[in-house]
């Protein structure tokens, strides 16, 4: 196992299509459920806010309006496996219709593709959908946790 430096946890993070899970439920159990996420890369020198949308009603948002901590593991599951998970802040934002739709549709063509980024950005972005930004407080990184060196 070998640690990664702060560009390479930026590039595994925006690698493919890779999924970021979980938030803490009322009870103070895990709910680890799948996000489509992007990084904010405003600040390219830090890993800044991770940035998905969700809609208002979910059970990610609700968690989130109870208890704003957050853990997000995002994992490469082919050998010799890799690993980072953010522990941070979230914060809602009822954001703006454009700055929610721009959100969206970028998410939407990292994970659907350019020819499908304006249908599923706006479709992400409708009536009770709202951005939430994850400022990370702490990150925890393994690579090649499968490798023999």
């Amino acid at each position: 196992m070998t640690e990664m430096s702060k560009k390479e946890i930026k590039n595994f993070l925006m690698q493919g299509t890779l999924t970021g899970k979980a938030t803490v439920k009322k009870d103070g159990s895990p709910h680890v459920i799948p996000i489509w996420f992007m990084l904010d890369e405003s600040n390219s020198g830090d890993i800044n806010n991770i940035i998905f949308t969700t809609n208002s009603t979910s059970v990610k948002a609700k968690n989130i309006q109870h208890n704003n901590r957050v853990s997000i593991c995002v994992d490469d599951q082919t050998p010799p496996f890799s690993f980072v998970t953010i522990f941070g802040n979230a914060k809602i934002h009822h954001s703006k219709q454009n700055e929610l739709l721009k959100w969206a549709t970028k998410i939407a063509q990292r994970y659907m593709g350019k020819s499908n980024a304006e249908a599923y950005g706006r479709r992400n972005s409708g009536e009770g959908e709202v951005l939430v930004r994850v400022k990370p407080t702490r990150i925890i990184v393994e690579k090649d946790l499968a490798g023999w060196d």
